[in-house]
């Protein structure tokens, strides 16, 4: 409707018609339209619509028919091949090994150092399962950062290099090799790092 035929009491009139009359008899017609006889031939032309949509509403052809069914099925099913793309994708990152994760963040053991800048050594060890946990907090949060990774999948993987540990010590005649580990203080004092850059490292500033 252009704007210089709107009439707002005829709206208004209209609107109160299809918020009283859901479904409006003759009566209620013949009553709104000698109440507002100016109106009457809105007021007649809503009524019909009303009924038209309420018996078309009531029509066995609404019910869906196969192709509906069909297109609904079809959507159902593509939201779920989305959410299992999407699951499998989040357990393939989170599947990931420590090797894996640092190359495809495109790294190796003296890069990633350089780029958290930490001594190298201190990732050569827990690189080699020699480091055990917990990690520090700023390794953790500065690993996870650049790795794109959790800080759970860290735990993770740190333990499975601990489990695989790429050196053991020597063996004794009656005990099987012991696996070399130091805590991760350890490793950070055992650094060539300086005294502030250790105390940062072990979170003591």
């Amino acid at each position: 409707m252009i704007e210089q035929n709107r009439n707002p009491e005829r709206d208004d009139v209209l609107f109160a018609f299809h918020q009283t009359c859901d479904n409006p008899t003759a009566e209620q017609v013949s009553e709104w339209t000698r109440r507002y006889p100016q109106y009457a031939d809105d007021i007649r032309e809503h009524a019909a619509l009303r009924t038209q949509w309420s018996s078309e509403s009531d029509e066995p052809g609404d019910e869906p028919d196969e192709s509906m069914l069909a297109r609904g099925r079809s959507h159902a099913l593509n939201l779920l091949h989305s959410a299992r793309q999407e699951a499998a994708a989040a357990q393939n990152v989170s599947e990931k090994t420590w090797p894996q994760a640092v190359s495809a963040a495109g790294f190796d053991i003296p890069r990633l150092a350089r780029c958290i800048n930490i001594d190298r050594m201190v990732l050569a060890e827990l690189n080699a399962g020699r480091m055990r946990l917990p990690l520090g907090r700023r390794l953790t949060d500065a690993l996870t950062e650049v790795l794109g990774m959790s800080a759970a999948w860290l735990e993770r993987v740190v333990t499975d290099l601990l489990a695989g540990p790429r050196r053991l010590g020597h063996a004794k005649a009656d005990e099987a090799p012991a696996i070399n580990t130091r805590s991760y203080a350890e490793v950070i004092q055992a650094s060539s790092m300086s005294e502030d850059e250790k105390h940062y490292w072990l979170g003591e500033d």
